[in-house]
This record gives structure tokens, sequence and C-alpha cells, in this order.
């Protein structure tokens, strides 16, 4: 249900999160900052309350979409090479002023609970049993007063879909959670991804990483920009920012925030996630 202009996205996504070729500050070696204070383990458990503002414009059509999510996200098994989570919607609200029956399609998640194997970072990679999750959603489709033809077409439409795009369609805000949510230490300070040219696109990144003045968390920052030549002579563009608290206690993302900005000849589109903690974790006594 966010749409993004897809050449300009995968630019996105091939973003190393660590640039390992990146310029160390000109003042010296760079430290590391401490991010999780102990190993994900079963049965670690917590709720976040996710809200998305998308606008765009086409062809002369502008649109707004607006969502919000309260969810839970438990960790059901962990190694250092793998984990198992559970996603769970427990409240979700949308308004979307070309379509408002989208907003019955995500309620039917509400209370579907959606098992994956992810990496070690926690980014969900596959369904543990998606013909279950299909079934939950199109029993809550008819629950909330969808005619059954009606559900069946839908979660056919599903099925249809490949993996990743369900992946993607579903769980982008955990996945987002992972993204901002290093298991290893940090570089503190600045890290820039130099300028890369090539005849498809240019890009470049940089991250930043420091300790928060209050001294109850890191916050870390990473930004990337791409430009790709355009059909009608002006540059597609992306700009990608995002910024994120990680709780000192516990390693976990407290809050994150990430804005996207696309420009594709007459189309553009912004996009601004927020997603917190519920409640939100307390700073540590001194």
């Amino acid at each position: 249900m966010k749409m993004f202009f897809a050449a300009l996205y995968v630019l996105a996504l091939a973003v190393p999160q660590n640039p390992k070729d990146a310029a160390a500050p000109a003042d010296g070696p760079i430290s590391a900052l401490e991010v999780q204070r102990r190993p994900d383990a079963a049965g670690d458990l917590r709720v976040f309350v996710s809200e998305t503002d998308l606008t765009y414009s086409a062809e002369g059509v502008e649109a707004r979409q607006v969502n919000r999510q309260k969810f839970e996200l438990e960790t059901l098994a962990a190694s250092t090479e793998r984990m198992t989570l559970r996603f769970r919607l427990l409240e979700a609200s949308l308004t979307d002023s070309r379509d408002p029956g989208l907003e019955r399609l995500l309620e039917a998640w509400v209370g579907v609970d959606v098992v994956v194997a992810a990496d070690a970072s926690g980014r969900p990679v596959a369904f543990a049993d998606w013909p279950a999750v299909r079934e939950a959603h199109r029993t809550r489709l008819s629950e909330l007063g969808m005619q059954q033809e009606q559900a069946d077409v839908l979660a056919a439409g599903l099925d249809r879909l490949p993996p990743e795009d369900l992946l993607s369609l579903l769980l982008s805000d955990v996945a987002l959670l992972a993204e901002m949510q290093p298991r290893q230490p940090l570089p503190e300070g600045r890290v820039e991804q130099p300028l890369q040219n090539t005849d498809q696109a240019a890009r470049s990144g940089v991250q930043s990483a420091a300790r928060t003045a209050d001294g109850c968390g890191l916050l870390l920052t990473r930004s990337f920009s791409a430009e790709t030549p355009g059909s009608t002579g002006t540059a597609n563009s992306m700009k990608r920012d995002v910024r994120a608290t990680l709780h000192v206690a516990d390693g976990w993302v407290s809050e994150v925030s990430r804005t996207i900005a696309i420009r594709a000849g007459e189309q553009r589109s912004d996009e601004v996630v927020r997603i917190q903690r519920d409640p939100a974790p307390q700073c540590p006594a001194v």
C-alpha cells in the first residue's frame, strides 16, 4: 500500500548499512559504540506504534494515504545466524483519498499472527507458513462483512505476488526496525560513502552515530541520495533520510523516522514514516 518508483528504490536498498569503503573522519581512527547489550532471545516482546504519511502525484492526479498501526513483535527463536519472529497487528486505521475501501483490507490483518524467518539483523526473509497467514486473513475479511467470493479473489491475488513483495507489503516496518537496530558495534562519528558515478546512476550516502545528550541512548542517522537519467532529459532522483534513537539499556529502537522523496519526470512521491516503542522506554537511573 506504499508506492515507490522501483528503479530508484532498488538503489537505496543496495546501500550497505556500514559502508566498508567509507572514508574515515579526518581527525583520526573511528572508535566504536556498543549497541546491543545482550543477544536476542526467545520471549523478547515489544510493542510499537507506526504512522505513515504518503503523498504522490502522477499525470496531474494527486493523492494522499495516511495509516496508523500498533503492532507487537516477538522473538520466538534466535541464534547468531537467524531468528524466528512473530508479528501481530493490534490496531490499524487508514485513510486514502483515492480508495476509502483500503481501510477494511488493512483492518483484516488485525489479530493475524505472521511468523517469519529473519536473518541475524532481524530482517524478515521468508514466511514460516504463508498458507496459514493467508487463510487467517481471508477469515478476517469475512468477519468484517466481505462476501466470500470477493475474499477468495483477494486471497488469490496475494498468492500471485512474489514472496519478497508480500514481505515488503506486510512487514516494511519490521524491516526498517531491523535496518536501524545494529547488532554489532557502530563506528562513532560521521562516515561517508564516496560519491559513485556510473552511466546508470550517481549515488552517495552518509552515516552518523553518537551518544544522546541525556545519556539514555544512541542516535543513528543514515542518508542516501541517488540520480538516474530521465527519459525527458530531467534526472530522476531519490533522497532517503533515516534517524533512530536506540535505547541504551537494551539496544532496541525506541523511535525511528524515515523520509523518502522521489522525483521521476512529472511523478512525485513523498513518504514519512515514524515508529515509536509503546510505552516509551525509561531512561535508566544514573
